[in-house]
């Protein structure tokens, strides 16, 4: 174990010897954060805006377009017709509309649960959001009506009083949720350059494929060579070197973590969790790069090898924009690159903080340790 770290040891002081590193290591992170955290910030704080046409006109319709008026944090309802909301739709004047049919009071008394539409513009990216909001909506005057009726069965009484009550008492619990949004609403602005872990994974990356660089460089010096003729073997030689990619990038994620934290408030989680995932996303990465660096043949050839595959990944798991800005076959193929899991999990801990939440990501980010470290080091030819 001493001439493991004895190995480890060393190459750490020589990245750390180097001011340049410190360029791509911290500061590079650090100003990504600063310029792509407030532009994502501004743009999120414009609230899309919906249309609604409600062809029915009766009590049910109105009462559900009250329930969802009463939390527009999401986004502004604007009544309209339908010709005016076509028209809106066609000059891009508003992201999307919500289609009332008539007979949605009648479908309502019956028991059913009538059919709402909803028709956005190709651009507009946010529609599950939508979709999903008018069902819940949808959903809870169902359970009105419903109940309404039940009570009006025992009571005697005519069963619009009761829904009244609930679509009242409705009022009140959204005015409830409302100001538990507010004040999530003034967690997530702290955390809004959290985004920012994108950019500390993206730079990350480039330095643990960087250093594994040096395999290339210790195989055309003599080094591994000379340690070789020393009291070491393969397995001490090859466990001090990947250690030591290790420590770089725990180094490295730690003081981007703290600083960071320090200049933009982001909030990162939980300690337990954030190092089980960052630990197995630190192992998925040295693998990646131990796999480039046993295929390239010089620096040069490693380096352009990183290159094309740290930009474009990033990019498409979400690191620069939101995952859900890409075409459905694009967030597809996220799917398989360890920087989309890292993100997923890194959002799971802010928002949830618990082990349970990041399982799932860090099992994956650990299959592609494993996938990665095994080939790559099959193909380490000492």
């Amino acid at each position: 174990m001493k001439k493991i770290w004895s190995i480890c040891s060393m190459e750490v002081r020589l990245v750390f010897r180097n001011p340049r590193n410190y360029l791509i290591m911290f500061a590079m992170p650090i100003i990504f954060t600063l310029l792509f955290g407030n532009v994502m910030t501004e743009s999120e704080e414009e609230k899309a805006t919906i249309l609604y046409v409600d062809q029915d006109k009766t009590t049910l319709s109105k009462g559900f377009i009250d329930v969802m008026r009463k939390d527009d944090s999401l986004f502004t309802l604007v009544e309209t017709s339908s010709k005016e909301a076509s028209q809106k739709l066609k000059e891009k004047e508003a992201e999307g509309v919500i289609l009332i049919s008539k007979g949605f009071g009648e479908q309502l008394k019956t028991g059913s649960k009538p059919e709402v539409r909803f028709e956005r513009i190709p651009e507009f990216v946010s529609s599950r959001t939508v979709t999903d909001y008018v069902s819940n909506k949808l959903s809870t005057i169902v359970n009105h009506v419903s109940a309404s009726k039940t009570w009006s069965e025992y009571s005697g009484q005519d069963w619009p009083i009761m829904f009244e009550k609930l679509q009242r008492d409705e009022q009140v619990q959204n005015t409830l949720v409302k100001i538990v949004d507010m004040n999530s609403n003034e967690i997530n602005e702290k955390n809004i350059s959290a985004k920012g872990s994108g950019f500390c994974i993206m730079f990350l990356m480039i330095k643990l494929f960087t250093v594994t660089g040096v395999i290339i460089e210790a195989k055309g010096n003599g080094v591994w060579y000379r340690l070789l003729s020393t009291p070491v073997t393969r397995f001490q030689v090859a466990s001090g070197y990947l250690l030591s990619f290790f420590l770089i990038g725990w180094i490295q994620f730690s003081i981007l973590m703290l600083a960071t934290n320090l200049l933009f408030d982001v909030s990162w989680g939980s300690p337990l969790p954030i190092f089980i995932l960052v630990s197995a996303m630190m192992l998925a990465f040295v693998g990646i790069g131990l796999v480039i660096a046993t295929t390239a043949k010089t620096l040069e050839q490693q380096s352009g090898i990183a290159s094309l595959i740290v930009i474009p990944t990033c990019m498409l798991s979400g690191v620069y924009w939101p995952l859900e800005l890409e075409p459905t076959f694009m967030q597809k193929i996220a799917e398989l690159l360890p920087q989309t899991w890292a993100m997923r999990g890194f959002t799971d801990i802010i928002t949830t903080g618990t082990l349970e939440s990041i399982m799932t990501s860090t099992i994956i980010l650990l299959l592609f340790a494993a996938i990665f470290l095994t080939t790559g080091i099959k193909k380490i030819r000492l």
